[in-house]
């Protein structure tokens, strides 16, 4: 209860504060007059009672500053100094207050719209079956300025088989394809993955089949899994595109799948073999 008490006394005081300090400058005259009276009693000159009772109560303005400091909160009292002293520069400054509001406007503008398009894309692109237990492994290179480096072919292969901590690890690697054939040519936005890449992330494509375990053989045809995009837009929605070729960087590539509406980008294809 004191501890309350206190608290509401404190929060108290940060309002009315004319009359607070009016009656903290009485109530302290009054003490140094009975203190001086006491020194005049005992023999001392006015000005010597005086500077007596000053130093027995520390200091009239030293005791009112700590008086303060127990009645309310100093640094929420020097917060709202420092911002009505802010807002009255800007008041007398109305240019630059403008350039001020512009450019804060603009910085939280920007940064709300990179967040928002952010959490959307990663919303987006981890609509995954227990994503809570994905987790990217990365090669780390401290002495580069980038932080981290792709994993080597050996080094995926010698952690996937010494691995005893993970279910599944596949690998990836982002790139690109021209496709070209029938109708105009179009660049495309993929990765060479795997063929348990499907499988670990614990999706499937919603037409054909994965990739397979002989497919990611070097020597090995390649094969190609089209995003739901892809296949609406180049393909016409055909649904009998599985089994069908398409040219990408001029190697032939059999489409063995298609995947589901909301698992791929609009210009992605994947190969099943990695280099």
């Amino acid at each position: 209860m004191r501890r309350l008490r206190g608290w509401l006394v404190r929060w108290g005081g940060l309002f009315d504060k004319r009359r607070q300090d009016r009656e903290l400058a009485e109530e302290l005259e009054s003490h140094l007059q009975m203190h001086i009276e006491d020194n005049l009693g005992r023999g001392m000159t006015p000005a010597e009672a005086r500077r007596q009772a000053l130093i027995k109560l520390g200091g009239i303005e030293q005791t009112k500053g700590n008086y303060r400091d127990r009645r309310g909160f100093p640094w929420l009292e020097s917060l709202l100094q420092d911002i009505r002293f802010g807002l009255r520069m800007l008041r007398k400054n109305p240019g630059f207050t403008a350039v001020a509001v512009l450019t804060l406007a603009l910085g939280i503008g920007a940064n709300t719209a990179v967040f928002s398009g952010s959490i959307a894309f990663l919303r987006k692109s981890v609509a995954f079956p227990q994503v809570d237990r994905l987790v990217m492994v990365l090669n780390l290179a401290p002495k580069q300025t980038v932080g981290w480096t792709n994993v080597s072919p050996p080094d995926y292969l010698d952690w996937k088989k010494q691995s005893q901590s993970f279910e599944e690890m596949a690998a990836w690697k982002w790139t690109s394809w021209n496709l070209t054939g029938k109708g105009d040519p179009e660049k495309l936005d993929g990765a060479l993955v795997t063929a348990n890449f499907f499988r670990t992330l614990g999706v499937m494509p919603a037409m054909g089949r994965p990739f397979q375990t002989g497919e990611e053989q070097p020597g090995h045809g390649q094969e190609a899994i089209l995003s739901y995009g892809l296949w609406q837009r180049r393909f016409g929605s055909d649904p009998k595109v599985v089994g069908k070729t398409i040219i990408l960087n001029q190697e032939t590539c059999d489409i063995v799948g298609v995947m589901g509406c909301k698992s791929d980008s609009d210009r992605s294809v994947r190969l099943g073999r990695t280099r």
